[in-house]
C-alpha cells in the first residue's frame, strides 16, 4: 500500500471522528472500534468509502469487524481485497 492511499484513510477516518467531536490523534495501530471512537454508523461509512474509493468487494472477501479496527488492519484489508 502506498504513502497516498494510508493518507486517504487517515483523513476520511479523521474526519468520521470529528463528526462526533472527537480530534485526537490516532496511531497505525490503535484500536478505534474496540475502543468506541468509532461506532456502528462510522464502520457502516467506513465500509461504503473502502467500496467506493478502494473498490473494496466485500461479497469476495470475509466481512470480519475486526478488520477495521486500526489503519493497519483496514490497510491489510485492502491489499486483501487487492489480490
Amino acid at each position: 500500500m502506498n504513502s497516498s492511499d494510508l493518507v486517504r484513510i487517515r483523513t476520511f477516518l479523521t474526519g468520521v471522528l470529528a463528526e462526533h467531536d472527537d480530534h485526537a490523534g490516532f496511531d497505525d495501530a490503535e484500536s478505534l472500534v474496540q475502543s468506541g471512537r468509532l461506532d456502528s454508523l462510522a464502520v457502516v461509512k467506513l465500509v461504503s468509502f473502502l467500496e467506493a474509493d478502494f473498490g473494496v468487494d466485500f461479497t469476495r472477501i470475509e466481512f470480519d469487524p475486526q478488520r477495521f479496527d486500526s489503519m493497519r488492519e483496514i490497510a491489510a484489508l485492502i491489499e486483501d481485497a487487492r489480490a
